[in-house]
């Protein structure tokens, strides 16, 4: 009989198995058999044939071994099917001697132990093995006779390295390479493998750039010392990029001894100073991060630092190159400017957040806004002249809203009306609206009520289709909320109401409460960025802390959770959105910020122009690769493959209904792996979260039930505690992403014994290169290793969803006459009896029946999405390419287009002041802002800028700012006022007063004193009353800014979500230390107005004495920050300037930094006025007073 067709009885017995439905449950064991069983179908690639062979081998050789004591069969079965799994034994797999899997489990002179030993011993591969896959490689850019010439010289270099030879008859590359691999084992004492030094050949032998992909743990940061030392031992400069911080310095201390035998300079350019830095790019190799390097590259070219010295773009070594060109390829570094007018838009975006939160979505789905007093709402529909509010209010009463007489009580006592409209019953309302619909045709209202299970009820369906629009309403009491479609319409209706509030000065100042002033010169930035603005306020609300951002000492910092979950410390989001958090969590609000210097980390890169080498663990799948070449010209990809065969072990991966389920999920398989089982020992298991969040909550459950549990979610914290020690049996580390990227995590012998390291990815990763390098853990070096995947169904994107919820749908339908699970209940049942029988026919019928189970259909829910996945994958990097790319490559043009009318600046000038330059700067950042377009083509964008600059550029010839910035003016006088040109000082201070009275407060303050200065000890009444007038304006200028101070702390405390008690926020003490400096401005202006207008009346004068603005606050507010000084003498003196950005941040600081946003305004110096009694001006008063 053909095992292959089962015999119709077997037929039968499914079918009858079937139709009674026996009661057959599997115990765990059996479970687990069955789930190995198939597991080398899904995961191995055995075919179900194979599968079948390989389990009659099994049983062949159990009976041969065990005889007739069947008792341990399964715990047997267990262990040899672990066995071959967790080494990744493939049906073409050859033991030393040559023999296949069968044919050793055949061979009963071979013990079991002996069998376990010989599946687990592997060999590294030969360097024809090696060559011969490189060959075979799909996307390999490589020929023949490059992999001659790699197979000459390695197998020359590794003979002379065997035999202890000098290698003096060796010549070129092959001696160049000897040489490195020497330096190399006698610095780190270990052997280079063959897949390094192919590798350092492949690159080695490039023309043009060369990217590779090379296994975790196969070596990358030597193959990269050692192709950075053939670099420079040839006279050239050598930047080897690092996806982390962290990581470069750690590499660059490695490899320091190596490099100091070659007699090759190195150095780290993280956390330098300007002059360690110039010193540090003097080295031949750099190691860094790309962010860095540009960081460098713009304050060498920007700033006008010289940092970079000679150096230029030579050659680049690029680790985790797939990261840095793909997944952060178009990520911008852009250095901070401080652009100190845009302070002023704080209360601008304070309404903004508060108007959105105003906003609200219901069970039901729909939006709704504020509430409005009914009377308000209609009477902003009729819109008719002479119509008020008190005829509308008349009419309700008319009309049974308001009781009888109710508007003669308004009318008589106004502060009655909100009390008197506040609850009105629905019913009537709505008689009232239809009231309004006759009166006034043009307008249709849609009344709504929310029932008591959440549901919305239209009160006044409309039987007539008019065609007229309808405004949709949300009754509730004697008020309504306007109901809206779609996010669209609730982005314009705050736009509308923000407007409202909004108001751009020179202008009078109203009295409506909450206004919001903007100086005129920033209009063209509010019209341009207003929608953008709102629309990041709804996007701060909907984000979550501990997910994309977290909160470290008060400080919002972006996690970058989407691929590598590192936490930005030098991150900032633009376009409010970081204000929004700030406000979201009322910490402390830092100013806007507008972009006035960037470069893409492709930008930085095609600096390199083809000299790219770059390494990485995984490149991708064809369209990744494609893209790479595409963006890069010339560079060519090769896979390498491991120097011994890789034992990953994929377990199939699961998608959970939902978030309860799911989390049970990963308990499930973390506590199954972490516990000891008949067939192996305790393994430990990495966790690897999407969010901090989740890492939170999973370290919570485990944290109380396994004792060796370890957190692993900031790269900004010192982690070295994970990788001092190696894994033992039984430990969990929940990390997020970082842990997939460039660390290393060593495994204990007896965790290996077990099957290694089991990895859970709790999340579907954005693309296939994020899943292998999560997975990347297990298995590294040889070493066994599994993985496997617990998704979320709610988790994944609602097209997804849809596709799981069809294929699920279909799947039950055809399961209602699925027969499968009846084959399982007879394969088990065939097992249970061969265990108690001594007939040799039931192997038979095992196999018949295993073979139908293992040939069902094993593709899954998750394996469909992975591979929709993919192809969206694909569509993104071609719109990358044909879309993001070019805009970044637009702007990039565009600033260097600036760079060189800064260049002019500086050298037609020597050295202009900072007053113009930052007038440029500030020029350029709004131009950016307002007049960049994706539409338009780069030369015409170009022409634009060009003829914008050259008009720029000759304002500032004529002391005119390029974009009317009212600062310009008063910090050009500032700096004329303290080099002792008072006429031109007060020339500048006049031309913003005319321009912007409204925020002319230093520029009133500032040309007083320069009035007084200049007349000194022969002021006159007229110059005194000028100064006068001045200081008052300044005074009342002065309370503007208060104000809005103000308004800002109402708008952003209106809803706040930190509950914090009686304790002042950190806003709060934010607030108050600019509401301080401002009041201790206020005081030293009202003191000035006393003495000024004392010596006006004695015909007396003032002595003007200038102190540095830190002085203007009392000593009792700056005694904090000497304390804080001290204590933090480790932040002060770091190189660190994360420790130094934490300290500046500090709250007893506050003032201080307040006191710095004055100065950059042009408040340099604070006056203290002095009137010398004088007898003659005595007299004088009373000789006038007598006449």
């Amino acid at each position: 009989m053909d095992e292959m067709n089962p015999h119709p009885r077997v037929i039968g017995q499914v079918v009858a198995s079937f139709i009674v439905h026996r009661l057959f449950s599997p115990n765990e064991n059996e479970t687990i058999l069955l789930k190995q069983l198939q597991g080398l179908v899904r995961s191995i690639k055995w075919s179900p044939e194979d599968v079948t062979a390989l389990f009659d081998a099994l049983l062949q050789r159990f009976e041969s071994v065990y005889r007739n004591d069947r008792s341990s069969l399964l715990t047997w079965l267990l262990q040899m099917l672990h066995c071959i799994e967790v080494n990744y034994i493939t049906p073409t797999w050859r033991s030393k001697s040559g023999k296949t899997l069968l044919e050793l489990i055949g061979d009963t002179a071979v013990t079991n132990e002996a069998l376990k030993v010989c599946l687990a011993d592997d060999e590294d591969k030969t360097l024809d093995e090696i060559i011969g896959e490189i060959r075979d490689g799909e996307l390999n850019q490589v020929n023949d006779e490059l992999l001659a010439k790699l197979s000459d010289i390695v197998s020359s270099v590794e003979a002379a390295l065997r035999s202890h030879s000098s290698g003096s008859h060796l010549t070129g590359l092959k001696k160049e390479l000897l040489s490195l691999c020497q330096a190399a084992e006698k610095t780190k004492k270990f052997k280079i493998r063959l897949t390094q030094m192919v590798s350092w050949c492949l690159m080695a032998l490039s023309e043009s750039g060369r990217l590779i992909q090379v296994g975790t743990g196969e070596g990358k940061s030597c193959i990269v010392a050692m192709f950075a030392a053939f670099r420079a031992l040839r006279g050239e400069k050598v930047d080897i990029m690092s996806s982390s911080s962290v990581l470069a310095e750690r590499d660059m201390k490695e490899w320091k001894e190596f490099y100091d035998v070659l007699k090759i300079s190195v150095d780290c350019n993280i956390n330098k100073q300007d002059k360690d830095s110039k010193k540090c790019y003097e080295s031949q190799i750099v190691y860094g991060t790309v962010e860095q390097f540009t960081g460098d590259w713009l304050q060498h070219h920007f700033h006008r630092r010289d940092i970079f010295g000679q150096r230029t773009f030579q050659c680049a070594i690029v680790d985790e190159v797939d990261s840095l060109m793909l997944d952060k390829g178009h990520h911008v570094v852009s250095l901070s400017s401080d652009i100190p007018a845009l302070h002023h838009l704080n209360p601008l975006l304070a309404l903004i957040w508060a108007t959105a939160n105003q906003y609200s979505k219901l069970g039901s789905g729909h939006i709704v806004g504020r509430k409005y007093p009914f009377y308000q709402v209609v009477l902003k529909q009729i819109k008719q002249e002479g119509f008020d509010e008190l005829t509308l209010l008349q009419m309700a009463e008319d009309t049974g809203v308001l009781a009888k007489g109710t508007v003669t009580e308004i009318r008589r006592k106004p502060s009655l009306l909100n009390e008197k409209t506040a609850n009105v019953a629905a019913d009537k309302l709505v008689e009232f609206f239809r009231t309004v619909e006759t009166r006034f045709p043009s307008c249709q209202f849609a009344l709504h009520s929310i029932n008591t299970d959440g549901s919305i009820e239209e009160l006044n369906r409309s039987s007539r289709e008019s065609g007229q629009r309808r405004v949709s309403l949300l009754l509730n009491g004697g008020f309504c909320q306007y109901m809206y479609p779609d996010e669209n319409s609730v982005l314009k209706a705050v736009e509308e109401e923000v407007r409202r509030f909004l108001h751009f000065t020179p202008c009078e100042l109203s009295k409506t409460e909450g206004s919001c002033y903007i100086p005129g010169f920033l209009s063209d930035v509010v019209e341009s960025k207003l929608s953008v603005w709102i629309e990041n306020a709804f996007c701060a609300q909907t984000m979550e802390k501990d997910h994309e951002y977290i909160i470290e000492g008060h400080r919002i910092v972006p996690v970058d959770y989407s691929s590598t979950d590192l936490v930005g410390n030098w991150m900032k989001w633009c376009d409010g959105l970081q204000q929004f958090l700030e406000m979201k969590h009322q910490s402390k609000l830092n100013d806007l910020t507008i972009i006035t210097n960037y470069m893409s980390n492709v930008g930085l890169l095609q600096k390199y122009k083809s000299q790219i080498y770059g390494l990485s663990e995984t490149l991708g799948e064809k369209a990744e690769i494609e893209t790479m070449r595409r963006i890069y010209q010339g560079i060519k990809t090769c896979q390498i493959p491991p120097y011994k065969r890789r034992k990953l072990f994929e377990v199939q991966g699961v998608i959970m209904k939902d978030e309860t389920r799911w989390i049970e999920k990963i308990c499930e398989v973390v506590f199954d792996q972490i516990k000891p089982t008949p067939y192996r020992s305790r393994r430990a298991v990495l966790v690897i979260c999407k969010t901090v969040k989740l890492a939170k909550v999973l370290y919570q459950i485990f944290g109380g039930r396994v004792p060796n549990t370890m957190l692993y979610i900031k790269n900004n914290r010192d982690n070295s505690v994970l990788f001092a020690k190696k894994l033992g049996a039984g430990d969990v580390i929940i990390a997020t992403n970082l842990a997939a990227r460039g660390t290393e995590l060593q495994v204990s012998d007896s965790v290996k014994a077990a099957g290694g390291l089991f990895v859970v990815k709790t999340f579907l990763p954005v693309n296939s290169r994020m899943e292998a390098q999560g997975f990347g853990y297990a298995a590294r070096r040889g070493s066994p290793g599994s993985a496997q995947m617990i998704v979320c169904f709610s988790h994944l994107p609602e097209p997804l969803q849809l596709l799981i919820l069809t294929r699920n749908l279909l799947s039950f339908m055809e399961n209602i006459i699925d027969v499968s699970a009846s084959f399982r209940r007879l394969f088990l049942q065939h097992l249970r009896h061969y265990q108690r029988s001594n007939t040799m026919e039931e192997i038979q019928e095992i196999s018949s029946v295993l073979f139908h189970i293992l040939a069902e259909n094993s593709s899954s829910d998750l394996m469909m999405v992975k591979e929709i996945r993919d192809v969206l994958v694909a569509e993104q990097l071609s719109s990358y390419v044909e879309s993001e790319l070019p805009n970044v490559k637009k702007k990039e043009e565009l600033f260097g287009q600036y760079l060189e009318t800064l260049d002019l600046l500086y050298k037609n000038n020597n050295k202009p002041t900072e007053s113009d330059v930052s007038a440029l700067n500030e020029f350029w950042a709004i131009w950016l802002l307002t007049k960049f377009s994706e539409e338009s083509s780069a030369v015409r964008l170009k022409t634009i800028l060009n003829t914008d600059l050259s008009k720029s550029v000759q304002k500032l010839r004529q002391r005119e700012s390029p974009s009317s910035n009212v600062h310009y003016y008063i910090a050009q006088g500032s700096e004329l006022q303290q080099i002792g040109r008072l006429s031109e000082s007060i020339d500048m201070y006049t031309k913003v007063i005319n321009q912007d009275p409204c925020w002319a407060a230093v520029a009133y303050y500032n040309r007083a004193s320069a009035f007084l200065t200049q007349q000194n000890r022969s002021q006159d009444p007229e110059c005194l009353s000028q100064a006068l007038e001045d200081l008052q304006k300044a005074f009342m200028s002065v309370k503007l800014y208060c104000d809005q101070v103000d308004v800002t702390y109402r708008y952003v405390t209106q809803q706040s979500t930190d509950l914090t008690g009686n304790l002042a926020t950190r806003f709060d003490k934010y607030i108050m230390a600019r509401h301080t400096v401002l009041v201790s401005f206020k005081a030293n202006i009202y003191e000035a107005i006393q003495k000024v207008d004392r010596a006006r009346d004695m015909s007396g004068s003032v002595r003007v004495k200038k102190t540095p603005v830190y002085f203007l606050v009392s000593l009792e507010h700056l005694l904090p920050m000497p304390v804080i000084l001290l204590e933090s003498a480790r932040e002060i003196y770091s190189r660190n300037p994360l420790l130094r950005h934490r300290l500046v941040s500090h709250p007893s600081l506050d003032i201080y930094n307040a006191l710095m946003s004055l100065e950059s305004m042009g408040l340099t110096h604070i006056y203290v006025l002095d009137t010398p009694f004088s007898l003659a001006a005595f007299f004088s008063k009373i000789a006038r007073a007598l006449h």
